[in-house]
């Protein structure tokens, strides 16, 4: 019911009920990982969380600004206020706070009166691209954002597609997003090909990137086939992906026929252990197909994948490769696995 009266034990960034085991969560926030579409930050300030951390996002004339959604006053959520002249003001005693989490008004307050300096926000990185709204809990970035430029050079049709809640671990979803395996049992309404054997493959790594290349066999894209009797219409294409560490994706879909290509990004954030928001664009480098379509079948393919993943058991990726059992199948999950390693998440159980 109450804190001791000598509270002076420094705060730690790491909320005390969080499902992360602390070494994990000092690994994660010191990453880059996407909060909110740009177009929900508007004229009010959006709630949101980040490895169990309540975050406020506010827009000022300079930009995004990311804080610990808890006014220093009263422990109030800012996200319940306004945005007044480009100043965050606190929905429960009107305390004003400037785009470096600075107070700089308190109405109670006679004219004149002096702000103590102890006023102010923790504040956090935060930054803009790709339509999205990036935060990094820790005071230097590990890595840099991703670099895609096909969703800014301007080369195809370009599709934000909105924003999902999966009731999974992030790593999870990205290892389900870059297996090959599971394409013709899951997708069988969208681009799943038909069952055949899966030739061996090269991953290639570097310090912060993972990538492969498949040849498969698959459903001609955009065709709604889940409703349909007539018998899918295959074709072969090329299958490129790359892995950002920790839990950003892309693949590159190439048709040798046609030389069209597709291209999907798909950023898993990690709003809780067990909890994660998945943030995609789309591009289509043919042109041929409208955004709408883009993002409607990429729902599909979502709404075909969440069940299985959200099923899986335990629900945390393992990261001893004895925990489960592997196929060549799997190189790509298995060099994953071994990469979250080597950044130093697992070391530590949640206890």
């Amino acid at each position: 019911m109450f804190l001791p009266v000598n509270n002076t034990q420094a705060k730690p960034a790491m909320p005390p009920d969080s499902g992360f085991s602390e070494s994990d969560w000092n690994v994660l926030s010191t990453f880059w990982h996407p909060v909110a579409l740009s177009s929900e930050v508007t004229d009010k300030p959006a709630g949101v969380r980040l490895l169990d951390v309540p975050v406020v996002l506010y827009r000022t004339p300079e930009g995004v600004k990311a804080a610990r959604d808890v006014c220093s006053h009263r422990g109030a959520k800012l996200s319940l206020g306004s945005i007044k002249d480009g100043l965050l003001v606190c929905g429960f005693h009107g305390f004003h706070y400037d785009c470096a989490g600075v107070c700089v008004r308190i109405p109670a307050l006679p004219p004149g009166s002096p702000v103590p300096g102890k006023l102010r926000l923790q504040t956090y990185l935060c930054t803009e691209r790709y339509g999205f709204v990036w935060v990094c809990l820790a005071s230097t970035p590990r890595a840099d954002l991703p670099e895609w430029p096909a969703i800014e050079n301007g080369s195809g049709t370009v599709a934000v597609v909105p924003v999902s809640t999966w009731q999974s671990s992030a790593a999870r979803h990205v290892e389900n997003f870059n297996d090959i395996c599971h394409v013709p049992w899951v997708h069988t309404g969208t681009f799943g090909g038909p069952e055949e054997a899966i030739a061996p493959y090269d991953v290639s790594i570097s310090e912060t990137r993972l990538s492969f290349q498949a040849d498969v066999t698959e459903q001609v894209r955009y065709a709604d086939n889940a409703n349909s009797d007539a018998a899918p219409v295959y074709r072969h294409a090329v299958y490129s992906y790359e892995l950002t560490l920790p839990f950003a994706s892309s693949v590159k879909v190439f048709d040798p026929k046609t030389g069209h290509v597709y291209r999907i990004y798909d950023i898993a954030s990690p709003v809780s252990a067990r909890s994660t928001r998945i943030f995609q664009v789309v591009v289509d480098e043919s042109r041929l197909t409208p955004a709408e379509v883009l993002i409607d079948f990429t729902m599909r393919i979502n709404a075909e994948d969440a069940p299985q993943v959200e099923a899986q058991s335990p629900n945390q990726l393992p990261l001893d490769l004895r925990d489960e059992i592997h196929i060549p199948a799997d190189r790509m999950s298995i060099e994953y696995r071994r990469a979250l390693a080597r950044l130093g998440l697992g070391e530590q159980a949640v206890s």
